[in-house]
Order: C-alpha cells, then sequence, then structure tokens
C-alpha cells in the first residue's frame, strides 16, 4: 500500500509520503496559507514529485474547522429549541471558569439573542412524547430566519437524546421549508443528556458546517482532477473518518492536527517497549501535550474550543500558546513574557524575513547558535541572523539585558511553560513523571524536551524519526474510529438488560453501516463497549470496557467489580454505595492496514559524515562548546554523550551536558539523563 498524509498547521503544512513494499519514506514542509489553507496541500504534493494516481490512502488533518472559530467567520446560526430554553447558551452553567480570575470573561453566544427561536414542543427525560411540533411554529421561524439571513440552522430540543422524534420531524420539516439549508440536529450530533454542553456543541456543528463541507468537496474535486482513485479520510478527535461523516458532523474535525502525533506515539511505544508517554508536540504556535499509559492515550468525553464546551469523545490533549513563533515582549510590568501571541506563517519570526517586528522563540534560538541559520528546513530557507538579533538587541534593552541574555531568558521562560502545562497533566492528575517517557516532536520539540525531561525527574526523552512531520505520519497509523453514545441513566442493580443490549445493537449496526460506507470489511471491523458509570449522587464519572455480545443478570456483578477496580485507580478509594450508569458508548473500529516499522542493524561504529563540527552555544548563562550531529548519518547503536545538537533538516534536538543520545534500532532518538552509554 502506498500512503499519503497532509497535516496543516499555523506555521507550516506537512506532508509524509509511505510505500509499505518497499519502506521508501518521503518527508517535506511548505509554508501554510491562512488565506487559502488548501493550496498548501497540493503544494507539498507537488514538491515531493509522487504520482498521486499511485496513492491508496490519503490522510488529512486540516484546521478549516478552528480557524473558523478562530478567526469568527462562521455562518449566521438559527437556533431552534424547547420554549423556554432559549437562553441556555447565555447562562451557559453559571460559573466561572477560573474562581479567582476576575478578569476572566466568558465567550459570547455563538447565536445572539434574537436568532435563538424557542418552540412549544416537549419530551420527558424517558423520551416520552408531551407535546408534537407544529408546523406552523417552524413555518414562522423560518421566515424570521431568512429575513435575518441566516445560514445555518441548530435544533436542540431539551430530551431530545432520550427520543429524538421531534428533532427529526423539525429537521424534516426545516429541509422541506428551506432545502439549501445546512440543519444541525443535537441528537445527531451528541445523544447525550447535559443541555449546555449539548446545544453549545451542536451550535458550533452549524458554525463550522459551511466552510467545512466546502473545503471538503474542494478537496474532493481537486484530488478527482488529479486522478486520485483511492480513498480519502479525515483526522477526528478518535480516529479518522471517511468526508461523508465529516459532512454530516462537522465537529469532528476541530482538533484534527495534534491528534495524529498522538496516535504515532502510541504506534511507536509498542515497539520500543515504554508503556508510558507523555507526548509533546511543540510547532510554531502551540505546545500540545498528551498522556499515553499501557500503550493508549487518554481520552476525554468533553473539551473545549475557544472557551466553548465541546462534548465529544476524543484524545486528551492540553495545548498552550508556546512555540517556536511564540512572541517575546516586555509586559507593563517590566517582566519578560514569551507567547500565547505567535508570529504564525505571516509574517513569521524576524528571522524569516518576512515583515516580523518581535522576536520569538525561533529567533532567541538562532542567535543564542542553538539553530543553524543556513541548514534550516536542510538548507532551503536561509535564516536571516541579523534581523533576528536586532529584535533580541531592542528586547534586551528594555530589560538591562545582553543579547544573549535576553536570548536564553526567552527559552527558560518558554520552557517554563511548557514544564507548567506537563505538570498539570502528570502530576496534577496524580501520576508521578518518573513513571514516564517523554515523546518528543514538532518542529521545536527538540529545543525543549531534554530541559524539560531534566526539570521533572523523567528518565527519558524518544524523539522519534523525522519528527518534524511526526503528526502527518502519526495519521497514517489510525484507525477509522465512528464514536457512538447513549444517555443510560439507570441504578445498576435494577438495569433493564434487554433495553441496554438493544442500544447497543442498534449502534453497532448504525457503526456497520457506516464503516461498509468506507470500504471497511467484516473481518476488519471491531466494537469496543464502555458504560460512564458513578455512585448515586455524583457528578463525575468512570468509563469502565463493558463486554461484547448479549449481557445478561451475570454481567452485572462484573462490570460493577470494574467500576470499583478503576474508581480506586483514578480517585484513591471506592464507596459503599450504588452504582449507576449516566452514559453507554460503543467505538465502531474499522482497522487500517498497520504501518510497518523499518528495523536496522546496529552498530557501535559512529561513521564520520555524522560528525559536523563544534559550534559556540550559549544555553543557561554560560558559553560552551557543543557537538554538532548530523541525524541522517547516524546509524542504530550508536551512543554519544552530550552536550550535543543534533540537526536534521525539519528539527534541531539538543542534548545536555549530563545526558546521552543512543539511536536504537528504529533509528529513534533515546536521550537519557545519566552520561552512562548503553
Amino acid at each position: 500500500m502506498k500512503r499519503i498524509s497532509v497535516d496543516i498547521g499555523g506555521t507550516f503544512t506537512d506532508i509524509v509520503y509511505l510505500d509499505d513494499e518497499t519502506m521508501e519514506l518521503i518527508t517535506d514542509k511548505v509554508r501554510s496559507n491562512p488565506e487559502d489553507i488548501g493550496s498548501a496541500v497540493f503544494n507539498a504534493i507537488k514538491k515531493i514529485k509522487i504520482n498521486i494516481t499511485d496513492i491508496s490512502l490519503f490522510v488529512h488533518g486540516t484546521t478549516v474547522g478552528l480557524n473558523t472559530v478562530v478567526q469568527k467567520k462562521g455562518a449566521r446560526v438559527g437556533l431552534v429549541t424547547t420554549e423556554g430554553f432559549t437562553d441556555v447558551l447565555e447562562m451557559a452553567r453559571g460559573d466561572r471558569k477560573e474562581l479567582y480570575g476576575y478578569l476572566w470573561k466568558k465567550p459570547p453566544p455563538l447565536v445572539p439573542r434574537y436568532l435563538r427561536m424557542g418552540i412549544n414542543e416537549r419530551s420527558d427525560y424517558l423520551g416520552n412524547i408531551i407535546k408534537d411540533v407544529k408546523n406552523e411554529e417552524l413555518k414562522e421561524i423560518i421566515r424570521k430566519f431568512k429575513e435575518h439571513n441566516v445560514e445555518a440552522i441548530a435544533v436542540c430540543f431539551l430530551h431530545s437524546y432520550a427520543n429524538p422524534e421531534n428533532e427529526l420531524n423539525a429537521g424534516n420539516i426545516i429541509k422541506e421549508l428551506w432545502p439549501e439549508i445546512n440543519v444541525s440536529l443535537s441528537h445527531q450530533v451528541v445523544r447525550e443528556f447535559r443541555e449546555y454542553e449539548r446545544m453549545s456543541t451542536t451550535v458550533l456543528d452549524a458554525y463550522i458546517k459551511k466552510q467545512v463541507v466546502d473545503y471538503m468537496s474542494e478537496l474532493d474535486r481537486n484530488l478527482e482532477k488529479e486522478n486520485f482513485k483511492g480513498q480519502i479520510l479525515i483526522v477526528s478527535p478518535g480516529g479518522v473518518l471517511g468526508i461523508p461523516a465529516i459532512k454530516e458532523k462537522s465537529i469532528a474535525t476541530f482538533s484534527s492536527g495534534p491528534i495524529g502525533g498522538v496516535s504515532g506515539s502510541a504506534h511507536i511505544s509498542k515497539f520500543v517497549d515504554i508503556k508510558n508517554l507523555v507526548t509533546t508536540d511543540v510547532g510554531g504556535t502551540s505546545f500540545d501535550v498528551s498522556l499515553i499509559r499501557n500503550h493508549i492515550p487518554t481520552v476525554r468525553h468533553q473539551s473545549e474550543l475557544l472557551g466553548y464546551p465541546v462534548l465529544m469523545p476524543g484524545m486528551d490533549i492540553r495545548p498552550i500558546g508556546a512555540g517556536g513563533g511564540s512572541i517575546a515582549r516586555v509586559d507593563t510590568g517590566g517582566l519578560l513574557t514569551v507567547g500565547p501571541d505567535s508570529a504564525g506563517a505571516n509574517p513569521g519570526p524576524m528571522c524569516y524575513s518576512l515583515g516580523g517586528k518581535e522576536p520569538t522563540v525561533t529567533d532567541a534560538a538562532l542567535v543564542n547558535g542553538i539553530i543553524d541559520p543556513d541548514y534550516f528546513l536542510g538548507g532551503e530557507i536561509k535564516l536571516d541572523i541579523e534581523a533576528a538579533k536586532m529584535g533580541i538587541i531592542t528586547l534586551g534593552e528594555k530589560l538591562g539585558l545582553s543579547p544573549h541574555d535576553t536570548a536564553d531568558g526567552i527559552l527558560t521562560i518558554a520552557g517554563n511553560n511548557m514544564t507548567t502545562a506537563m505538570k498539570e497533566i502528570l502530576i496534577g492528575q496524580g501520576y508521578d513523571p518518573r513513571d514516564f517517557s517523554i515523546m518528543s516532536y514538532g518542529g521545536a520539540g527538540g529545543l525543549f524536551a531534554s530541559v524539560i525531561a531534566k526539570d521533572m525527574s523523567i528518565a527519558s526523552v524518544v524523539v522519534p524519526v523525522d519528527p518534524g512531520v511526526f503528526s502527518a505520519m502519526g495519521m497514517l497509523t489510525m484507525d477509522i474510529i465512528h464514536n457512538f453514545s447513549r444517555t443510560f441513566n439507570q441504578t445498576m442493580n435494577s438495569i433493564y438488560i434487554r433495553e441496554m443490549n438493544e442500544i447497543f445493537r442498534e449502534m453497532e449496526k448504525r457503526g456497520r453501516e457506516m464503516l461498509y460506507d468506507e470500504k471497511i470489511n467484516d473481518s476488519d471491523i471491531e466494537f469496543e463497549r464502555t458504560a460512564d458509570i458513578c455512585y448515586e449522587g455524583q457528578g463525575h464519572f468512570v468509563e469502565v470496557p463493558v463486554m461484547n455480545g448479549d449481557l445478561t443478570n451475570d454481567s452485572i456483578p462484573e462490570i460493577i467489580n470494574r467500576f470499583h477496580n478503576l474508581h480506586k485507580i483514578r480517585y484513591g478509594h471506592q464507596m459503599n454505595a450504588p452504582a449507576k450508569t449516566i452514559n453507554i458508548r460503543l467505538k465502531a473500529i474499522g482497522k487500517i492496514r498497520e504501518v510497518p516499522m523499518q528495523k536496522f542493524s546496529e552498530t557501535d561504529e559512529i561513521p564520520e559524515s555524522a560528525f559536523k563540527g563544534k559550534r559556540k552555544i550559549y544555553l543557561k548563562g554560560s558559553y560552551d562548546m557543543w557537538e554538532v550531529l548530523d541525524r541522517d548519518n547516524l546509524a542504530s547503536g550508536n551512543s554519544i554523550n552530550g552536550p550535543a545538537i543534533v540537526e536534521e533538516p525539519h528539527s534541531t534536538i539538543v542534548v545536555l551536558s549530563d545526558q546521552s543520545l543512543y539511536v536504537d534500532k528504529y533509528r529513534n532518538i533515546i536521550i537519557r539523563s545519566n552520561p552512562e552509554v548503553k
């Protein structure tokens, strides 16, 4: 199989080509184009000079949905909801996200008050229809929406998760009255209770749907013009999906890019036999951190998109504004700050000579000798060190620091911001950092991984092959995953087993149909069942694996026992209280052929061509001469003590003086926190 993946980032668009049979691997980058993000896809394909007609699988990670929300360029949305609940978006949870953050402001609703319409329908929490939808009411609402030039409609009724009949009827009536309008129905986006989160997710889906659908249609057409005959899959928070599924649930694209790196890390963890990883993706604009335990990425069922809740399962990735393009400034108190603002792709860091006026992390690394100005992107881009120095000097004058100390301060603060984010996801959730290794990738990941590992007493860092494009590489390791959920609020000791089995069978049937549409055979289809369970009176739950097949009354004690054990692992205790289900979930998985890992023979002898000479580096307040190595010429089995800089076209890796690096049989670089040679 010949595969290709394209990952659009804020600064660069990455491309990976892999031939499973010959193990030919081609990777590259092109500049992202914020004004026309799709153009970078085909610029990247042209750059690596492959024949697109030979490709069987095209996997794509896109920021089109995210950019739509960030830039506030989404559709004008009209909301239809149950009468009396039109202000749910405004009221939200009635709390302050940051208890003592008095400057925190709740994001404004994406639907203004005059476009939120109530309708006299009702069903109870069990799904019994009390009042039907009336055509006359919807006709009047549609008339008002047309007057206000509404471009998309979100429908979210109070208890539609229990019975979607009224919502389906409303959707059908709207389509009859206004066939060309995009409609998002809440039970099709997420079929769970909690009206605010469900409504927010449905509105976000409607808000970005037009841009996402238009982008996907254009991508499909342009690939067809190039005579592409293979399968197109789009990255979503849990796995990859076909274009029809993305058009139906556009919100599934919202965290497309970072997912690939986490999936690729989980894939590699099985080969290098490291079961617990904390992944760090440092690109041009952000630092994304996630956990992998026992080779499986951690998942959460609710996240946020710029302050708006999104009720959707996906890999638990925590981003902060810290990357190679993060801007350094002096605040009103005279202190140096780094991020969250980024120079992005345009104008970019000052050293790009594209009009950037403020120094960035990349400029600081360049001034202090860590980055070679003549070897950025393998020499494709020549960095302007004099422009970078001017920015650093100007900033340093405000701080009363020398240029090198200013640059060192920028790198230190950026690293501290990343360490803080890592502490939150590790120590903040009760994990001991010493039980984990770091998987470092992204174009700027290698600049900081060793320092973070030292600061947090993490013993080792894994840097995969081509870390600068690793998220794109990881996209090729992802299976097709359709997530289904249903609120099922029942006490475990008196649960309706027949109803539970019927719901699981219904979800499995729908999942199988969707996987058939995506050209997946029965032999490659798997199902994973879980249930969200809590003790009576609790407001949080634990996701518990549920056995496949028909459940019986004898299955319940085993599920309850699993819940007790998982609750004790997560919270340190279990309770003598009844357990109850909140939601039941199903993953319908379409297995994609596993990406092979090429092994290399190991040798202790380091090729002479791996040594590029020595370079004067300023780090942590002192100058030292560091060995500079060419990663492409390092062989499996090679071991070298720090301090050292390892260069490759898309990334630079720092190895500190009390660390050593080892190249394993898969050509991953393993950095250890002691100078012993393996």
